[in-house]
C-alpha cells in the first residue's frame, strides 16, 4: 500500500458526488472549480470555544402584532 491516494477513485468519487447533487454538467465543464468547491463545502469548520452560547441574545418579549401584517 501507498500513502498516495487513487487519482482514478476520488476522480470516480467526485463524479459521483457532483451528479447527486445536481453538478454534473458543471463538473463536466469545469471539474476543477467543483472538486475545490467539494473539497471546502466539506471540509470542518473546526470545534466551537468553550463559552459560546447558542443563544447569544435572549429575546425579552415577543409581540407577534408587531409582526402582523395590515390586512391581518
Amino acid at each position: 500500500m501507498t500513502d498516495k491516494p487513487d487519482v482514478d477513485d476520488a476522480t470516480q468519487w467526485m463524479r459521483v458526488f457532483a451528479r447527486a447533487r445536481g453538478l454534473d454538467r458543471a463538473y463536466a465543464l469545469y471539474p476543477d472549480l467543483v472538486a475545490a468547491a467539494i473539497a471546502r463545502g466539506s471540509a470542518s469548520l473546526g470545534p466551537l470555544p468553550a463559552d459560546f452560547s447558542a443563544v447569544t441574545e435572549p429575546a425579552f418579549s415577543f409581540d407577534p402584532a408587531k409582526f402582523a401584517g395590515p390586512n391581518s
